[in-house]
């Protein structure tokens, strides 16, 4: 009996073991789990896609700004998934943000734009900026302001005549050559470099400007005065008559040319001739202390010593402080003695 129940415990447990391996033997089939969630170390082409950066909003940058970094009660599991998460996007192309921090230059997004951005967008394709202009705050001229300027003769004229007045006289005539360069007809800027040249004593210089001034411009009358003045004091008596003589037919009622005739006949001996260019002077200028004195000369040399003495006395009245009118005064009355005592 013993050995029947043996026998049969031996045999029962034999079956059970026997359909234990049929249930789970190395079939593949029998060793397959079911699919579960994949929470592990991601693989290196695993992952959502990455949007363009223009298409990303700030919200967007936030979120996945957000979502490498760890958070506050999130496991160490978690922290190693996300650094498995970085290793793998570390072999990709960073963003742009990333790489202005670099050696490599990126675009820049519309908010980082420098503040010359508006200059930079009226720039033509392959133009550089004036970078010592703008940094230094100079104005710039637009090429048709200096193309103005360049040109234009008057602005060295105008700048010649301030230095003329200055008594800057080789500045001055660096501005008139300037002026003439750009306009070789500019009579007015080559009559101030001819005074200019009168004014240094260059008087043979000055002369040769100034016949060739009124060779082209034979209506200046200052220019002939002036001409007259420096052949006067080179001795060329003739040739300055004929100046002062041309500048009168070209203006009557200028006093200078008239006067200066004067001066010059009385030196050639022609009192007549010189007493009537200043009678012209009187009338024209009735206030001027030298022609009444000059005029008392003329008279003084022709023996008229009472008109004489009235033009001195109305050139002292005029200016009192002159010493010339005073003993031209004192001459004339010493002579008006004299003939009343031999009277």
């Amino acid at each position: 009996m013993l050995m029947v129940s043996m026998s049969r415990k031996i045999a029962s447990h034999y079956v059970l073991s026997l359909c234990g391996l049929m249930l789970f033997g190395t079939s593949p089939e029998a060793q397959a789990l079911p699919k579960m969630p994949f929470f592990g170390k991601k693989k290196e082409d695993s992952g959502p896609p990455r949007m363009p950066d223009h298409l990303l909003n700030n919200e967007d940058e936030e979120e996945s700004e957000a979502a490498r970094t760890l958070k506050p009660g999130t496991s160490s599991t978690e922290s190693e998934e996300s650094s498995g998460d970085e290793k793998s996007k570390s072999d990709e192309k960073p963003l742009a943000k990333d790489m202005i921090e670099g050696d490599e230059e990126a675009p820049l997004s519309e908010e980082e734009q420098p503040a010359d951005s508006e200059e930079r967008s009226r720039r033509l394709p392959g133009e550089k900026a004036d970078r010592s202009v703008l940094e230094e705050n100079k104005e710039l001229e637009l090429p048709e302001q200096r193309k103005a300027e360049s040109v234009d003769p008057r602005r060295h004229y105008l700048l010649a005549k301030d230095l003329l007045h200055q008594k800057q006289y080789k500045a001055c005539l660096t501005e008139v050559n300037k002026a003439l360069a750009l306009n070789p007809h500019y009579w007015d800027a080559m009559y101030v470099g001819c005074l200019s040249l009168q004014l240094q004593e260059r008087n043979d210089e000055a002369i040769r400007k100034y016949r060739k001034l009124v060779k082209y411009k034979p209506d200046m009358t200052e220019a002939h005065v002036n001409l007259g003045v420096l052949l006067k004091k080179t001795g060329e008596l003739d040739e300055a008559e004929s100046e002062y003589k041309k500048a009168i037919e070209i203006n009557y009622y200028k006093v200078d040319p008239h006067y200066n005739l004067a001066n010059l006949l009385i030196e050639k001996g022609d009192l007549e001739g010189a007493l009537g260019e200043l009678k012209a002077c009187v009338k024209l200028a009735p206030r001027n202390a030298w022609v009444h004195n000059n005029l008392g000369v003329i008279y003084q040399k022709r023996n008229y010593l009472e008109e004489a003495e009235e033009q001195f006395k109305k050139a002292i009245k005029l200016e009192p402080a002159n010493r010339t009118f005073e003993q031209n005064l004192k001459s004339v009355q010493a002579q008006l003695k004299k003939k009343d005592v031999g009277a």
